[in-house]
């Protein structure tokens, strides 16, 4: 029998139904037992099972369908990214915190993806950075943006570092906005963040650690500039065409 030791009978069900999937090392799509010999093995009523099945589906854990037993699902950033928007609600994580985030993990990650970049990652690469050279509103830059440290975060070969980043992105894509505009008040132009950028992919292809820090580091610097500049609410440059 598993042992249930502390919170409701249901959270003590759900811990119990995770340990359990973990000592029978269940993997994505594997089908737990039927509720009934749930309920038996954890000593609770089946009502408790099903709270807890559904407690799990919640948060991705498991996939549940009508008139079927549940399987085992894995979680992607999806997930963790509502869990950190609720988190990030009502606080005090504002901009200059995202950028302090940015600051850590995206320099460890241009480290990462110059030792483990494979073929396929480097074509994802030139792929974004053409994408962001023919650009012409914010908003594609944004999205050429995201989708060049996407890679690299994959590039990594580190599934925690592609994760974090993707279930951020909705927030780091506001703090995208604010830095551009921010940037384009102080005078920044276009082309010098695409020269950051295809400095970072050369020391990436070339697999040179210490040049994809040093030019992911150069790169935030600008993003910290446009964070720090004064904003103003008639600010242009933040939604349309670019200048370089």
């Amino acid at each position: 029998m598993l042992s249930l030791k502390r919170n409701s009978l249901a959270e003590q069900a759900s811990e119990a139904i995770v340990d359990y999937i973990g000592e029978r090392r269940l993997r994505d799509g594997d089908t737990l037992p039927p509720t009934s010999e749930l309920a038996e093995m954890l000593d609770v009523s089946v009502p408790v099972v099903r709270e807890a099945l559904a407690g799990l589906a919640a948060i991705g854990l498991l996939k549940r369908q009508q008139g079927r037993e549940s399987t085992v699902s894995v979680p992607d950033s999806s997930h963790l990214a509502r869990l950190l928007t609720l988190r990030v609600t009502g606080t005090e994580i504002g901009d200059e915190r995202l950028q302090q985030f940015r600051e850590i993990v995206e320099v460890g990650n241009a480290r990462l993806a110059a030792t483990h970049r494979g073929a396929h990652d480097l074509s994802a690469l030139e792929d974004a950075m053409a994408q962001m050279r023919s650009v012409t509103s914010a908003e594609e830059l944004h999205a050429a943006d995201v989708a060049f440290h996407a890679a690299i975060a994959r590039a990594t070969a580190n599934d925690l570092c592609e994760l974090t980043l993707d279930a951020l992105e909705p927030m780091l894509r506001r703090l995208r906005r604010r830095v551009w505009s921010g940037w384009v008040q102080a005078g920044g132009t276009l082309e010098s963040i695409l020269r950051a950028h295809a400095a970072i992919l050369d020391a990436i292809e070339d697999g040179d650690e210490e040049r994809a820090v040093a030019t992911m580091t150069q790169h935030l610097a600008q993003a910290r500039a446009g964070l720090e500049a004064p904003s103003t609410p008639s600010s242009s440059g933040s939604d349309g065409a670019l200048n370089s």
